[in-house]
């Protein structure tokens, strides 16, 4: 592969010099240094995004096709297509994979500058590539967010200025669950027999794997911020989070994706399946 096709598929978070009115800037310089801590794995479906650079080519989904079930059948087929295994584990696996993409942005927004992209179905856009990396990519389709009055661009246009950080944790559950995530998990469900228990799991899976990964970039205590999100959505019973002695944080679902139930996939590392067996 040329370098010039690997620099169209992994956008330089680090080309695009900030501007006062950018209002991803944050967001991306977070980003360019979790790269540097933990590589570009992590976050490599938000690249397009925080650099403005389009979309891969493949199949592009907004949220609200899918709450509103009329393109949930290509999301699970998709799913089914590169597990393999039964209807209802491929779509656990292809709701876990779309709920962490969706939370990835808010919990990078709020733990690396408290500005967190408002992400309602029918502003966030799933991309499936046809080929390449990143397989699976997110996007918000609309410049909208968060803020505190602190912000410098609060007051701006697409700025919803909150009271504070209750206020802010209390929006972003409503944008982000109420109006988005929550539809899609239902529509999932009425497509596959798959439990709604079992798929908040991997919601609260999500939101630990997030704060662990964009810690590094912000100035909390990542327990405490993972604790935080968790309660804030109403998922901190399905796993349990702690830090280890280096100070990084570590969980456990209390909930199983069904993975290992797929030959050739076996228990995650935070799996309560893998729990149970020692």
């Amino acid at each position: 592969m040329s370098a010039t096709a690997v620099d169209l598929q992994r956008p330089d978070l680090r080309a695009h010099p900030a501007s006062a009115s950018d209002p991803l800037a944050p967001l991306r310089r977070a980003a360019a240094r979790i790269e540097r801590v933990h590589g570009p794995h992590p976050l490599r479906g938000l690249r397009h995004w925080l650099t403005g650079a389009p979309s891969p080519e493949g199949i592009r989904l907004r949220g609200s096709e899918l709450a509103d079930g009329s393109r949930t059948g290509e999301l699970l087929a998709d799913s089914a297509q590169l597990w393999g295994g039964s209807e209802h584990a491929s779509s656990a696996l292809a709701w876990k994979t779309y709920c962490y993409w969706a939370i990835v942005p808010a919990v990078l927004g709020y733990v690396a500058a408290r500005r967190v992209p408002v992400l309602e179905a029918e502003d966030f856009q799933f991309t499936i590539a046809a080929e390449g990396e990143p397989m699976f990519s997110g996007r918000g389709l609309r410049p909208r967010f968060l803020v505190l009055g602190d912000d410098p661009l609060a007051g701006s246009p697409g700025f919803e200025t909150v009271p504070g950080e209750a206020a802010m944790l209390e929006r972003t559950r409503e944008s982000l669950f109420d109006r988005h995530l929550d539809g899609v998990l239902e529509a999932v469900r009425g497509r596959a027999r798959v439990g709604r228990r079992t798929l908040l799991g991997s919601l609260a899976s999500g939101i630990a794997y997030a704060v662990a990964t964009c810690s590094c970039a912000g100035r909390d205590a990542p327990e405490a911020t993972a604790k935080t999100l968790l309660e804030a959505f109403d998922v901190a019973d399905l796993v349990d989070v702690s830090t280890d002695e280096d100070g990084r944080l570590v969980y456990r679902r209390h909930t199983c994706c069904l993975a290992f139930t797929i030959d050739g996939c076996g228990t995650c590392a935070t799996c309560c399946v893998q729990s149970a067996q020692h």
